[in-house]
């Protein structure tokens, strides 16, 4: 071991006697200070214009454009100029042949270089650590476990690329040409991923053998030992490899026996990491504060109840525009999305099925069918002859209610429930949808009752009025389909009784009175505990006044109208009460609904029904207007007949009905979750979100699943403008100045010598 470590003290001598290793220093602290005073720099400005910040650990040295993530984008640049003359420059001067006879081994003059670099890339992780210290004081609250993960990933991309300089060092005599073989090497472990992603093991072993990505993982906050494995195998094999060539110089082997040993150190380096990726022996060590890479705890609750295999089949129509997310050029990275659940279920399995078939909104004709999945399996990169037919797909399964796109299907048990994507950022499912499809495995669907007979609102309507998106919605993420809920139909005039079943009944602007015997199968409903949602429009007074009647409320004649600058007079947008809270249907302060034509809720809470106010109109600004008018003339404020006031527009009605409480949302308006509504892009709008909590009430919490993570509290800048001006000073000019000034001193001093 002395021998070793004086063979690494003497190289790191020799490494700072000449200007590269100086320069280097020098160079990445710059580029590092620039990154880090920018982005800081910026984001103190948007705190000055009061916007609210992200997470600050992750905008400052993660993420796409984060300090540490340019400083892996540029590391390959330095690294191969510090390794370059590590060995050739001993073969071009000769000193190699005084080396090799030294009473050294070649295993203590390769580690001994090796440590020596080492030893150099600290002084880099001290750099880092530097600009670490500054955001612990620029950053109120930094994740200090993160920040530390990414600079843990950064050393040892260092100590691999080291390695790989060294073997290429030791190949030539000649520094430049080691120096460019090193970055070929480099590009190629990057970017051999990119090959074979046609074929599933070819894709599965260049995907391994690639160092793309992995130090982005740890950079983002997952450390795994399967990444870190790679490094460690890495660092082995190239400098095995170096030992391996610079013994062969003082052996005498046959050609074949040469590449024979090659051939098993390759083997066993790809054996290794093989066994160590494994999901079943793979460890994960989450660096964010609250574990934000990790599942939930209530989502590893529900994983845990599945004791057998899952599988998750991936069903790509190659002439869909969602297929590429299938493609097996993009397999990989799919499959990633659910890696924090493969970390819980080391089981899981997931398939891709290709196929093709006419889409429902489209009529192909057979010809045009092939001719179109030709052109696209070709450009997708899928084999024609081996995608399904339509009549092959529809005997393995009916896509027909997907309009078949892209979906997948998760199955456990014998049992299978659809998973989508969705039309919005985001576009892959998050952990709440996937949770709610797997409960509805194990526990089953919440239903949700629309009824119909009396022209009411339609789930299956598209239109502005109807309520497709918000209840089935095939794309849309805060469906209630993609939420854990079924949607059915319940026709009065067809049922002898409303399922006791559902987990509400909806009952949504009906235009036509109802009958005696139609209020009966209803009121039946209500008298049993049913939940009920109950939706009215201005002007539908006398045909759900009778229906409201029995819970004590009743819709106001008349309509809302709202002041507003820039909306139409009944473009009413209601406000959460404080009682909104209790029950869990609060949002941010300045949160609103927008209810476009509404009737004011008039109650009174005598008997057995409680009431409470959810929504409410703005009373300095809304009043209501009797009677008939038409929004095309010049309607004001009448001070002398009408009165700006508050009216509340959604009312909570509950009361104890056989051990359990009943739960009735009246609603003053039907529009509120109409297709045009919930879609509609409003300052402070909730609409959907709205909705969808008031499904989790009447579900009592079954659906949709909420995975609530603790909001983060690194989004406070501690320094001001001149602060992060003295930090650019100290990082670009003084400490750079410090190092030139350091290395000219010694530079000087050894050419004085």
């Amino acid at each position: 071991m002395q021998k070793i470590i004086r063979i690494a003290r003497l190289e790191l001598s020799i490494l700072f006697y000449s200007p590269i290793a100086w320069l280097v220093l020098i160079i990445f602290t710059i580029q590092s200070g620039i990154t880090f005073t920018d982005i800081l720099y910026s984001q103190e400005t948007y705190q000055q214009l009061e916007r609210a910040l992200g997470p600050m650990s992750k905008v400052l040295f993660a993420g796409e454009k984060g300090m540490l993530t340019i400083v892996l984008e540029n590391l390959y640049l330095y690294i191969p100029l510090l390794t370059m003359g590590l060995l050739s420059r001993e073969t071009s001067s000769g000193s190699i042949k005084l080396l090799l006879s030294s009473p050294v081994t070649v295993t203590e003059i390769v580690l001994g270089k090796f440590l020596a670099m080492m030893a150099y890339g600290l002084i880099l992780i001290f750099i880092l650590l530097g600009f670490a210290l500054a955001g612990y004081a620029s950053i109120e609250a930094l994740d200090v476990s993160f920040v530390i993960g990414g600079i843990f990933g950064i050393y040892l991309l260092i100590c691999a690329y080291t390695a790989i300089g060294l073997f290429m060092s030791g190949l030539t005599a000649y520094q430049v040409v080691a120096a460019i073989s090193t970055l070929a090497v480099l590009a190629c472990l990057n970017f051999i991923g990119e090959i074979g992603k046609g074929t599933d093991f070819l894709r599965d072993l260049t995907h391994w053998l690639s160092i793309a990505g992995r130090t982005e993982n740890m950079i983002n906050g997952m450390i795994t030992t399967k990444d870190t494995i790679y490094f460690i195998l890495v660092i082995a094999l190239f400098l095995l490899l170096t030992i391996i060539k610079l013994n062969s110089g003082r052996q005498i082997r046959s050609a074949g026996f040469k590449i024979m040993r090659y051939a098993v150190v390759l083997l066993v380096f790809i054996g290794l990491g093989y066994i160590s990726s494994l999901p079943s022996l793979t460890a994960y060590f989450d660096t964010t504060r609250f574990k934000d890479r990790t599942l939930t705890e209530k989502s590893q609750e529900l994983v845990k109840r599945f004791p057998k295999p899952l599988k998750i089949v991936s069903y790509s129509n190659v002439i869909e525009s969602n297929t590429q997310f299938g493609a097996p050029d993009n397999r990989i990275g799919d499959m990633g999305r659910f890696e924090m659940y493969e970390r819980f279920k080391p089981d899981m399995k997931m398939e891709y099925v290709a196929y093709y078939d006419s889409l429902v909104r489209y009529n192909d004709t057979t010809k045009t069918l092939i001719a179109k999945t030709k052109q696209a399996a070709t450009a997708l990169g899928f084999n024609f002859s081996e995608l399904l037919t339509p009549a092959q797909i529809k005997k393995r399964i009916n896509l027909i209610p997907e309009e078949n796109s892209f979906v997948r299907f998760i199955e456990y048990d014998g049992k299978q429930t659809p998973l989508r994507m969705f039309h919005d950022m985001f576009v892959y499912p998050g952990e709440s949808e996937i949770n709610a499809a797997l409960k509805r495995l194990l526990d089953g669907p919440a239903t949700a009752g629309m009824l119909i007979g009396n022209d009411e609102r339609s789930a299956n309507n598209s239109s502005d009025r109807g309520y497709q998106a918000i209840t089935k919605g095939l794309n849309v993420r805060a469906s209630l389909i993609n939420q854990g809920f079924n949607v059915v139909d319940i026709d009065v005039n067809q049922t002898d009784q409303i399922p006791d079943s559902l987990a509400v009944l909806i009952v949504a602007d009906p235009t036509i009175p109802f009958t005696a015997a139609q209020l009966q199968k209803i009121n039946q409903f209500l008298d049993a505990g049913g939940n009920m949602m109950i939706a009215g429009e201005p002007g539908r007074q006398q045909i759900l006044n009778p229906l409201l009647a029995t819970l004590g409320v009743n819709i106001l004649d008349g309509t809302l109208l709202e002041e507003s600058e820039n909306n139409e007079l009944d473009f009413v947008q209601s406000f959460f009460t404080p009682a909104a809270e209790a029950y869990k249907m609060s949002f941010y302060e300045d949160a609103i609904v927008s209810v476009p034509g509404v009737a004011g809720l008039v109650y009174h809470n005598e008997g057995s029904y409680k009431k409470q106010p959810i929504l409410v109109s703005n009373g300095q600004i809304s009043w209501r207007k009797s009677g008939a008018f038409d929004l095309k003339d010049k309607i004001v404020f009448d001070a002398s007949s009408e009165q700006k006031e508050s009216y509340p527009v959604a009312l909570a009605v509950t009361r104890k009905v056989a051990g359990k409480e009943q739960r009735i949302m009246v609603m003053g308006d039907a529009d509120f979750m109409a297709n045009i509504e919930v879609s509609r892009s409003l300052t402070h709008g909730v609409n959907a979100s709205f909705v969808i909590k008031t499904m989790k009430w009447f579900s009592d919490g079954k659906y949709p699943i909420s995975n609530p993570r603790p909001k983060a509290i690194d989004t406070t800048i501690l320094v001001n403008r001149s602060k992060i001006n003295i930090q650019k000073a100290l990082f670009l000019g003084l400490i750079p100045l410090l190092i030139g000034a350091l290395g000219g001193a010694i530079l000087f001093r050894r050419k004085r010598k």
